[in-house]
């Protein structure tokens, strides 16, 4: 009989418990893929170390003696919890904080969300917004962050997600006014930032002339930009594809078919040293085929 103290082997109490549901070291050894000889060993190793036998053994099997039943009970319970903590740990080491900017995170990653949870099921996703064209990690906990610029960032690893392309953007009753980007200068440009690049270098690549670009109201957001043209405020300018359901839904409509490109794109963006992180290539895979899906 080995000291109180001392913790019998692991493989001696998983060979015990397996004897104690199969009822047989036969059956028992088959579920553990070993001889019935080894299962018979390991368990009289388990009586010799507690000084006490564990079964009776009976024509049609194994039966538990009280001391056996009293070993199982607490066995398992220490297994379950082992198998908790591991399970604790798996879904600690798959959280990922990711920050998005603020109208992709509301216009096109919450209506995807339902298909993230589904493709990515043992993922836990944690969403902080802010727009930025620097992602900076030296200052923040994040894991990943989509940031918005030319991509050229010193430092970081990227994925380009899409390429950004312009196009207004308004009511079905604004839209009826517009015949042809001229009649842009009859109405309220909405503008997504107070560099007011964006109508800029859209009315450039659409030739349109006679149109004051540096004109209208300026809003902190795109998301308020947008929510003023929903409300026939004004015409503002985003990117078709981060507003597929919006438009899909004809809550805006695109009155001209001129796309400029901005020069700029959507990349996520990490740490080198967070790139091994448990989830985060899973999301980078799923990110670039969402972005691809009605490209």
């Amino acid at each position: 009989m080995s000291s109180g103290n001392t913790l019998p082997p692991l493989q001696n109490l998983q060979a015990f418990v397996a004897a104690a549901e199969a009822g047989s070291f036969t059956r028992a050894a088959g579920a553990m893929h070993l001889t019935q000889g080894a299962v018979s060993r390991q368990v009289m190793a388990l009586e010799a170390h507690f000084g006490c036998p564990l079964f009776t053994r009976q024509p049609r099997g194994l039966a538990l003696t009280p001391q056996g039943a009293l070993l199982l009970a607490a066995v398992r319970e220490a297994l379950a919890g082992v198998r908790a903590a591991g399970e604790a740990i798996r879904r600690q080491a798959a959280v990922i904080n990711l920050q998005v900017p603020p109208t992709l995170a509301a216009r096109w990653l919450l209506p995807r969300l339902p298909r993230l949870r589904q493709a990515l099921p043992d993922l836990e996703l944690r969403i902080s917004t802010n727009w930025t064209d620097a992602p900076d990690f030296a200052s923040s906990s994040v894991d990943a962050i989509i940031a918005h610029g030319h991509g050229r960032w010193a430092g970081v690893d990227k994925a380009l997600l899409m390429r950004e392309r312009l196009t207004p953007m308004c009511s079905r009753t604004m839209a009826a006014r517009l015949k042809s980007p001229a009649d842009l200068a009859k109405v309220e440009l909405l503008h997504p930032g107070p560099e007011r690049r964006e109508w800029r270098r859209w009315l450039e690549g659409a030739s349109a002339s006679g149109v004051d670009g540096e004109s209208g109201h300026v809003f902190d957001t795109l998301d308020l930009a947008l929510s003023a043209a929903t409300r026939g405020q004004g015409v503002a300018i985003a990117d078709p594809q981060m507003l597929q359901e919006v438009l899909a839904d004809g809550v805006l409509v695109t009155p001209f078919k001129t796309q400029v490109a901005s020069g700029n794109g959507y990349y996520l963006t990490w740490p080198p040293a967070r790139g091994s992180k448990r989830g985060l290539d899973e999301l980078r895979a799923w990110l670039l085929r969402e972005f691809s899906r009605r490209r």
